[in-house]
C-alpha cells in the first residue's frame, strides 16, 4: 500500500500543469497493454483508453457504430464492415482494411489459449479485403450475433504487433484510443492523449494508480488526489457525497446467482425442481438489494439480464414467500429440512455478507447451507473441470462480453465440458438459438431458454451484478458500460 500512497501524493504535482484524470483501482491488468489477453476488469478499465472494437455496446445493449460506420450479413458465414474513414493508430500508420484483416489473421493463427480474445472469438475463419476502407470477415460457423463480438474485438496495427512482439507491445501498445502508454510500473499507470486520435481527449492524460485497499481510495477522493475510484460500497456513498462527489453505479451484464449440483445421478433433493423452487421462494433478495447493495439494482429472474438480447420481460422473478417454499419442501418429502454445503470464493460486492443472508433464509424453512470458502484459483479449476465437491456454488449469468442472453450456455448447458447442469429436453433449442439468422426467430428461441431455466430453476436467481465507482465534483462525462469507459468524453473542472 505504500507504493500507491506515494504515487498519489506525487499525482497533484503534474496535474498543476496539465488536465490529469486520476483513477484508482484494486489491481492492474498483469498482461499491461496486450490487447488480447483480457477483456474483463480491470484490463477493460485500462484497455478502452487504448483500443477501439469495430462496434461498440450502449448501456442498453444496443450496438452502435465506431470503427466500422456500418456492417451487413453477405451470407450465413460472411460479414462485410464499412470502416470509418481518417482513422490512424497511434504511430500514425492507416487503420484500415488490411489492419482489420491483419488483427483477425493473428487470432485465427498459432497463439496461446490463454488469450482471452481469442477464446471468445474461437469461430473467426479468416477476413480478405475488399477496398481500403471495406472488409469482409468470415466465421467457421453461422454466427448471427457477430456485430455484438465485434465490440470486443480490438483492432490493432498488425505491423507494429508482429515487429514487436506480444510482450513489448504491451509495454508500447499501439491503438486507435484516445490515449497513449508513457510508462507502466506497479504502481501507477500513466497514459497520454493521443493525437492522432479519431476520439480525441479533452484531457491531457490518465494516470491509473494501484490501491488495492478501499480506505486509502476514499482518502484520496476526499482529498482531491484522485478523480475517479473504483470498488467502492454502499457503506462509502454517504462519505463520498459528503465530499461533494457522487457514485457511479457500473452493471457489468453478469447476474449474480447460486448454482445448484444435481446432475449426474447424484443422490441429493436438489434433484426435485419443487425443492430448487423452494430455495428460491425462501429467500429474501429485495432485502439483500436494498440492504446490502444501496439499492442499487434490480431482481434477476431469468438467467441473464435486462440489457441482453433475448431477455424476457414477460418473466417475473420469484416472490419471497417462505410460506410457500415450507409447502414445496414438504410436498418434495423435506418437511424436516435438509442440509447442503455452499461453496463460495469472494465474488461481488458485499459478497460474503450476501452469502450468509442466503444461508439464514434457508434455516428458516429448515434448509441447513454449511457455507465453504475457497481461494479463487482453485474455485475456477474446480468449475472448469467439473470437479463438484459441494451442493451449490456462487456462480455470475454472464451475457459478457456480446450482452447476448445465450451466451451462458457456454458454461450452463451441455455445450460446456465438464457441465453442472445439462438438460437433453432444452439442449436442441440452445443448439438452434446459437445460429438462427432471423432476429424474430433468434429472440423467440433465447426467450424459451429463458423461460425454461426459471422454471427448472437450477439455481438461485439473486440480482443482476452490480459495482460502485465514486467520482469526484471536478470530474464530468465520466461513465462506464459493461466496463468500456468513454475516457475521450471526460472533462475537469
Amino acid at each position: 500500500m505504500a507504493g500507491g500512497l506515494t504515487a498519489m501524493a506525487a499525482a497533484p504535482t503534474r496535474a498543476q500543469a496539465e488536465k490529469i484524470l486520476r483513477v484508482a483501482v484494486g489491481g492492474f491488468p498483469s498482461e499491461r497493454g496486450n490487447a488480447f489477453a483480457n477483456i474483463q476488469t480491470p484490463s477493460i478499465i485500462v484497455l478502452s483508453a487504448l483500443f477501439d472494437g469495430l462496434t461498440r455496446l450502449a448501456p442498453d445493449g444496443t450496438v452502435l457504430p465506431w470503427l466500422a460506420t456500418s456492417w451487413t450479413q453477405r451470407d450465413t458465414l460472411t460479414w462485410r464492415f464499412s470502416l470509418r474513414p481518417d482513422v490512424r493508430f497511434s504511430n500514425g500508420r492507416p487503420c484500415d482494411a488490411a489492419a482489420v484483416v491483419g488483427t483477425v489473421a493473428y487470432l485465427t493463427g498459432p497463439g496461446p489459449a490463454t488469450e482471452g480474445v481469442r477464446r471468445d472469438s474461437g469461430f473467426l475463419n479468416g477476413a480478405v479485403v475488399i477496398d481500403p476502407l471495406t472488409v469482409e470477415i468470415k466465421t467457421a460457423i453461422p454466427v448471427p450475433m457477430f456485430a455484438r463480438y465485434a465490440a470486443v474485438l480490438p483492432i490493432v496495427d498488425p505491423e507494429a504487433w508482429r515487429a514487436m512482439g506480444p510482450e513489448q507491445f504491451a509495454l508500447t501498445p499501439v491503438g486507435t484510443g484516445p490515449f497513449v502508454a508513457e510508462s507502466w510500473s506497479p504502481a501507477r499507470i500513466v497514459l497520454r492523449a493521443n493525437s492522432t486520435a479519431w476520439r480525441r481527449p479533452a484531457i491531457d492524460g490518465v494516470e491509473f494508480l494501484h490501491l488495492p485497499d478501499t480506505p486509502p481510495r476514499i482518502a484520496g477522493l476526499q482529498s482531491g488526489r484522485i478523480d475517479v475510484a473504483y470498488q467502492l460500497a454502499p457503506e462509502d456513498f454517504a462519505t463520498i457525497a459528503d465530499a461533494g462527489g457522487r457514485i457511479i453505479t457500473l452493471r457489468d451484464g453478469t447476474a449474480t446467482n447460486v448454482i445448484f449440483l444435481f446432475g449426474g445421478g447424484r443422490a441429493t433433493p436438489l434433484a426435485d425442481v419443487r425443492v430448487r423452487r423452494a430455495l428460491n421462494l425462501a429467500v429474501d433478495r429485495a432485502r439483500i438489494v436494498d440492504q446490502l447493495l444501496g439499492g442499487q439494482t434490480t431482481l434477476s429472474s431469468q438467467p441473464t439480464v435486462a440489457a441482453a438480447f433475448g431477455f424476457d420481460p414477460t418473466i417475473e422473478p420469484f416472490p419471497f414467500d417462505p410460506d410457500g417454499a415450507r409447502a414445496l419442501l414438504r410436498e418434495a418429502g423435506y418437511a424436516d429440512g435438509f442440509a447442503m454445503t455452499l461453496e463460495t470464493s469472494s465474488f461481488g460486492t458485499n459478497g460474503s455478507a450476501v452469502v450468509q443472508q442466503i444461508a439464514d433464509d434457508w434455516s428458516r424453512v429448515g434448509v441447513k447451507a454449511e457455507i465453504r470458502t475457497k481461494p479463487v484459483i482453485a474455485y475456477l479449476g474446480d468449475f472448469v473441470q467439473g470437479r463438484f465437491k459441494a451442493d451449490a456454488l456462487t456462480l455470475q449469468w454472464g451475457a459478457y462480453p456480446t450482452l447476448d442472453a445465450i451466451q451462458m450456455t457456454n458454461i450452463s448447458s451441455c455445450r460446456k465440458p465438464y457441465p453442472w447442469y445439462c438438460d437433453p429436453a432444452i439442449q436442441p433449442t440452445v443448439d438452434a438459438a446459437w445460429v438462427e439468422t432471423d432476429p424474430a426467430k433468434a429472440l423467440a428461441l433465447r426467450r424459451q431458454v429463458m423461460r425454461h431455466y426459471r422454471d427448472q430453476a437450477p439455481g438461485l436467481f439473486l440480482y443482476e451484478s452490480v459495482a460502485f465507482i465514486g467520482v469526484s465534483a471536478r470530474t464530468h462525462g465520466f461513465n462506464s458500460a459493461f466496463g468500456l469507459v468513454n475516457f475521450d468524453e471526460v472533462t475537469l473542472t
